[in-house]
């Protein structure tokens, strides 16, 4: 089961609608309302081959996560941020959601 063109265009607008009507919210605060979001949606397609999907997925909550930032900022430059706002200050200081793959069981035994 992967996700359909509708499901991820759902959740791509769920997306942007958070980031636009978060107003003067911290971007912590709105990470929070994307995390809420994405962690549903992943754990819902976890189950078939979604990992387009969710590469699709991630790198637009990424643009749009780099793109609020760089306005709250007023850089006047045209890149999105990719250089100051890296991967690691997306997902370790701000807490977005980084489970999109399905993680093997660490003690198989217990479950037999």
């Amino acid at each position: 089961m992967t996700p359909k063109k509708k499901a991820r265009i759902k959740v791509k607008a769920r997306i942007r609608e958070v980031i636009q009507n978060g107003g003067a919210a911290t971007a912590k605060d709105i990470v929070k309302q994307i995390n809420a979001t994405l962690a549903g949606w992943v754990n819902y397609f976890r189950v078939g081959n979604a990992s387009r999907a969710f590469s699709e997925v991630r790198d637009y909550t990424e643009m749009k996560i780099r793109t609020l930032l760089t306005r709250r900022k007023r850089r006047q430059k045209r890149s999105i941020g990719w250089r100051r706002w890296s991967n690691e200050y997306l997902y370790n200081v701000l807490g977005l959601y980084w489970d999109w793959k399905v993680h093997p069981l660490k003690n198989v035994e217990a479950f037999r």
